[in-house]
């Protein structure tokens, strides 16, 4: 029996763990919603901000140079956006110019290895599968002892703890065989002072803790195998309704047997483009 290539990313896993119907639809069939694009977040907006000005400092453009490509980039990415107000974007520019003139002394001591990078590599390989990992990490710095250091960009309204067991997390941290990993959580909130909300957080991975996560994310992929080969993927009944938030394909799952489930599949929503992070990948390859 050949083996089986299984490539996962961390939203690719997150999915499964919380619902092996839910992933089969929007991964293996590409069901979407058939609402329109969502206009441009503050989430990306900050993304396309932190990617240009990081990358100017990594060209060796000076740093007032690389703030106002940032502010740039940041308006012309919302502009031809009539659903993002002008207001918003105002403020995404504003948050942004606080959080580097924040840690302006610390960004110009980093050496920038990589921005927006993306990895692929092998976790696994038994007689039966070849598991891969694969995703897209904001930042790779070395800074000060720190080497190869994971960087990932949030931005957050209220305060709460970040945790280091994300799928997210370890998967970047066992990409490019780090202990540590940064969190850079940039703060919209108006009442609190910069130095404050705009946080720096490090994360600190031991092998065993990371041991840990492969050995769980490879019995979760000995499951998606047997889901795929059965084609047969269950209902997680307790992920439906998730802080007062249905699952997109609810409807689906409450219709009562299959015949009414394809009805509304295909009637309810769109087949959409193909969930595919390798398209951008092949720059960086870790075994």
């Amino acid at each position: 029996m050949s083996k089986i290539d299984i490539v996962l990313d961390a939203t690719m896993l997150d999915t499964f763990m919380m619902c092996q119907a839910k992933f089969n639809y929007r991964f293996n069939h590409n069901y979407v919603t058939p609402d329109k694009a969502k206009p441009l977040d503050r989430g990306t907006l900050i993304h396309v901000g932190m990617e240009t000005y990081y990358k100017a400092l990594k060209d060796g453009k000076d740093w007032h140079n690389a703030v106002d490509a940032m502010t740039t980039e940041v308006q012309v990415e919302s502009s031809g956006n009539t659903s993002l107000e002008p207001s918003e974007t105002k403020r995404v520019v504003d948050v942004l110019l606080e959080t580097t003139e924040r840690w302006r002394e610390s960004d110009l001591r980093m050496e920038i290895l990589a921005v927006e990078e993306p990895f692929i590599y092998l976790l696994h390989e038994d007689d039966s599968m070849r598991l891969s990992m694969m995703g897209k990490i904001d930042l790779l710095v070395n800074f000060e002892v720190y080497k190869e250091l994971p960087v990932d960009h949030k931005s957050y309204d209220r305060d709460f703890p970040v945790h280091r067991k994300t799928n997210q997390f370890q998967n970047y941290a066992y990409a490019t065989k780090s202990n540590y990993l940064l969190v850079n959580r940039i703060g919209f909130q108006t009442s609190i002072k910069p130095e404050i909300k705009h946080k720096r957080i490090p994360l600190c991975y031991d092998p065993l803790i990371l041991e840990q996560w492969k050995q769980n994310v490879i019995r979760w992929a000995r499951m998606y195998l047997d889901c795929a080969l059965e084609d047969s993927w269950p209902l997680n009944d307790t992920s439906c309704d998730k802080f007062n938030r249905l699952c997109e394909y609810y409807q689906v799952c409450d219709a009562s047997g299959n015949e009414a489930k394809v009805y509304k599949l295909t009637t309810l929503y769109n087949v959409g483009e193909p969930w595919d992070v390798s398209k951008s990948l092949g720059k960086r390859e870790k075994k």
